[in-house]
């Protein structure tokens, strides 16, 4: 199908704008109150929307105000939209103030905090008007993110083979449960899928490594978790824990990047459960001075943490 001149014109990023906020708050006086505008101002701006797009983008029905199926679609592209424009005026500002580059990448929170933090630290002397700019992500998003061209390489865990992008192993982990020492099981060094699942969980989003690991365990022993609360942030998670809220199945890095006081990890029984990290880069991409450093530097740093383990 053959797009016309309207619907191939600039997108207007104050409607999108616009229009993720009424998505977000289902109303359109809130999100006018939100971004400090007009009600009406913010009503055009998601009709002039959809008038360019020929698409319907919010309707309102029994459930209220909500994204319609085809505004639904959209909205990852909608973000990503505002999240370049966003990252554009960073740079031109960081620019401004005599930033020489602004390396983008994508990481899991732990390998940031246990491998990034410290390799970037030790390249500042060498690059002092560098910014290392850090989404932590370890889901498929990060390869389209890459694919795109949104950020420079990506550490993920979830690596799927496709054209245009490279994958370089890193870095391995094994499963552990992580318990308030509190908990009468921190001390049992040999626990059962049974009495992991057993306990009330605290869990990760689906398409992280731990959500996935929890699955298996509850597939082939046929018990269903207990879950009382589901997070996203690792360090939220982690102090829940602390708390004797419940348990959680995480990577061994994970543990070892949130090593709160109070916090007990115990290696899972199959040590078959296995999280391989490693860079992701796109193939057309010509890498930077930077970006190369900071990449040997991670190859060596892995290295001699996987040497320390043995």
């Amino acid at each position: 199908m053959l797009i016309d001149g309207s619907r191939r014109e600039e997108i207007s990023v104050r409607r999108v704008r616009s229009l993720l906020a009424v998505a977000e708050f289902r109303s359109f006086s809130v999100a006018a109150k939100a971004l400090g505008l007009t009600q009406p101002a913010i009503s055009q701006h998601v009709q002039q929307l959809e008038a360019q797009l020929e698409t319907t983008l919010m309707v309102r029905d029994t459930q209220g105000l909500r994204l319609s199926s085809g505004g639904a679609a959209l909205l990852p592209a909608f973000r990503r939209l505002l999240s370049s424009n966003g990252a554009i005026l960073d740079q031109l500002a960081s620019l401004g103030q005599g930033t020489e580059q602004i390396l983008r990448i994508a990481s899991p929170a732990s390998f940031a905090a246990l491998f990034v933090a410290p390799t970037f630290q030790a390249m500042r002397v060498r690059f002092p008007k560098h910014i290392l700019d850090i989404s932590e992500i370890d889901n498929e998003e990060s390869l389209d993110l890459v694919r795109q061209g949104d950020i420079d390489f990506a550490i993920t865990s979830v690596f799927i083979a496709s054209p245009g992008l490279k994958f370089e192993a890193l870095h391995q982990d094994s499963a552990c449960v992580v318990m308030s020492e509190e908990n009468p099981l921190a001390t049992n060094v040999d626990l059962t899928d049974e009495e992991i699942l057993a306990q009330p969980m605290i869990r990760f989003p689906s398409g992280t490594t731990s959500h996935d690991w929890l699955t298996v365990l509850a597939q082939r022993s046929g018990v269903e978790p207990n879950t009382i609360a589901e997070v996203r942030q690792l360090v939220t998670g982690f102090q829940m824990i602390r708390q004797n809220l419940g348990v959680a199945v995480v990577p061994e890095g994970a543990a070892q990047a949130c090593n709160l006081p109070g916090i007990v990890a115990i290696p899972l029984r199959d040590r078959t459960f296995v999280r391989t990290l490693g860079s992701v880069t796109s193939e057309i991409q010509h890498p930077t001075e930077f970006q190369n450093a900071l990449l040997i530097g991670l190859r060596s740093r892995t290295r001699i943490f996987s040497s320390s383990q043995t």
